[in-house]
């Protein structure tokens, strides 16, 4: 009988931290800020990110955002699941950011980007945190949008865990210095 109560208080804990986890992901996903630079805007990007279980991918999206700001870029940071992700048009840089669950882009990422229309002049740029060296969901995401016509520029996968985003901000402030250029 006790064994039985434990492994049911177990199985709960499990199942409360599964729960919480999933929250998290899909709360953090339609959320949406606007970030304006200081002076004169030169452009405006709409980075597109689904959080995941650790938030990393919005870390990410985050310290991006901050270096387009620093460039004179209005940034419209937008969960995958905001209304703000779901139109495109009218701005200059596109970029989505998945973690990598199963060696491809998280379900709402894919859906995003098979509903995505193309918005006509716009660069892209795609990156991933990702689980192993073989699993490239950048690329996958890559070639959707250039499935759609949308060239994509830069396309990066990012350490070996879709855990968490690197403390070293100047790989991320390397992946927009590529798509300006």
């Amino acid at each position: 009988m006790r064994i039985g109560v434990i492994i049911g208080i177990i199985i709960g804990i499990i199942i409360l931290i599964m729960v919480a986890a999933w929250a998290v992901g899909y709360f953090g996903s339609s959320a949406s800020e606007t970030i304006k630079p200081e002076g004169a805007v030169m452009g405006k990007a709409l980075i597109v990110y689904d959080p995941g279980l650790s938030g990393g991918t919005k870390t990410v999206a985050g310290y991006m955002a901050e270096d387009l700001k620093a460039k004179g870029y209005e940034v419209k940071l937008a969960g995958v699941r905001s209304n703000e992700a779901s139109d495109p048009s009218g701005y200059n840089i596109l970029i989505v950011g998945s973690p990598t669950y199963g060696a491809k882009p998280t379900g709402p990422i894919t859906s995003y980007l098979e509903n995505l229309k193309s918005p006509g002049n716009i660069t892209a740029g795609v990156y991933a945190l990702a689980g192993r060296d073989t699993q490239d969901s950048n690329l996958v995401m890559a070639e959707m949008l250039q499935n759609k016509s949308i060239p994509v520029k830069v396309s990066v996968k990012y350490g070996n865990s879709a855990f968490g985003a690197s403390a070293d901000r100047s790989q991320y402030s390397d992946f927009i210095s590529q798509l300006l250029a």
